[in-house]
């Protein structure tokens, strides 16, 4: 009677907190701002208990249709936590050394402009970049984004349908003289670049002698049975799913060719396919447990930025500490190793009205 006492208590309590994040979720949707927030999807498993709550706030833009729970949406740089996993698997394998440098394992011909990615004050240090310096974005590298974001942005809305490829990524970066404009020498500080990802992606494509979408399906999509999950611009979805609309600012980049984000962030998932996965490495389903320990130690990295480590950030809620990473388009997958609580949401704003930090935090104070 005692044990029936507490499951009523515990399951009553549940659904209290279920209302209330209901409550304070559709208080941060306002479809009518110049940053609009149109849709949040939310998913939080409390593994230690089997508490699974996935809800989806919001209608489409036009107001045509409800959002689902399992809606997918790109998880934009949520996608380097994949690439850095199949990087740390090559590594068990034996087929690359994490502090080796990355040039030694491109072929001589057919690379030669990536050998002067970094120009230093005129001396070029692009040899002294290594495996785990991509990773862990400190190699020095200017980002396309942040480091020549007007510039970007022009050639972007030249034309929004264009399909990107590595070579032109590769292009840009260099008629954008980014190579010349490097942050420090490669081990001297931490700047977010994702040419680093850029770099990481050729490197996979050179050792497994198939395309990035080809691998990552390969490597953990289909041995995870993750059918929501796909490379858009570079693969067709297994299994087709309803998609939110994701703004920067009152632009719809749902509408935009976004392909230039390839390693750095090109996937669509969804939060249950998301959840699969980081449960699925923080279990040891993709990595031993010495390869998961080093991708979690993490380094600071500056000021109002989060620690980050190979591929992964470590960011603390109510004092607890989640190992995972977020996304440009409003998105985030992190777990928390001491309780085994996976949260995963998308915001769909860029340039939120509101600190999703603070949301978030919210939300997961009533799960404790």
């Amino acid at each position: 009677m005692r044990n029936f006492l507490f499951f009523i208590f515990v399951s009553y309590s549940f659904l209290g907190q279920n209302d209330k994040i209901t409550q304070l979720s559709l208080l941060k949707l306002d479809p009518s701002g110049t940053h609009p927030v149109h849709s949040i999807l939310l998913h939080i498993e409390d593994t230690e208990n089997g508490h699974v709550y996935s809800k989806a706030f919001g209608r489409s833009s036009d107001g045509s249709r409800a959002i689902y729970p399992n809606d997918s949406f790109r998880i934009a740089s949520a996608t380097k936590l994949f690439v850095a996993v199949i990087i740390l698997q090559l590594a068990e394998e034996g087929k690359l050394d994490l502090d080796e440098i990355f040039l030694k394992y491109l072929p001589p011909t057919g690379t030669e402009q990536l050998r002067s990615l970094h120009i230093n004050k005129g001396t070029n240090l692009t040899h002294n970049i290594t495996v785990e310096q991509l990773l862990s974005h400190r190699s020095g590298l200017a980002d396309i984004f942040t480091d020549a974001e007007e510039a970007f942005v022009e050639y972007l809305f030249r034309d929004p349908q264009r399909q990107h490829t590595p070579d032109s990524i590769l292009a840009n970066y260099f008629d954008l003289q980014l190579h010349t404009k490097p942050h420090f020498a490669p081990g001297e500080g931490w700047h977010y670049s994702d040419m680093n990802y850029v770099l990481l992606g050729l490197l996979i494509e050179q050792f497994e002698q198939r395309s990035l979408p080809e691998v990552i399906r390969s490597r953990i999509l289909a041995p995870l049975n993750m059918q929501a999950t796909y490379f858009e611009f570079y693969e067709p979805p297994i299994k087709p799913a309803t998609r939110v609309e994701q703004f920067v600012g009152n632009i719809n980049f749902s509408r935009i060719n976004t392909s230039f984000d390839w390693a750095g962030g090109g996937l669509v998932a969804t939060n249950g396919d998301l959840a699969i996965f980081i449960k699925a490495l923080f279990e040891g389903s993709l990595l031993s447990e010495a390869s998961l320990q080093a991708m979690m130690d993490v380094r600071q990295t500056k000021e109002n930025e989060s620690p980050y480590g190979l591929g992964i950030y470590q960011t603390s809620y109510n004092g607890e500490h989640y190992y995972g990473h977020y996304g440009y388009y409003g998105t985030y997958i992190g777990y928390a190793p001491a309780t085994g609580m996976i949260l995963s949401y998308c915001i769909t704003q860029t340039d939120l009205p509101f600190s999703a930090y603070e949301y978030i935090g919210t939300v997961l104070s009533g799960f404790h």
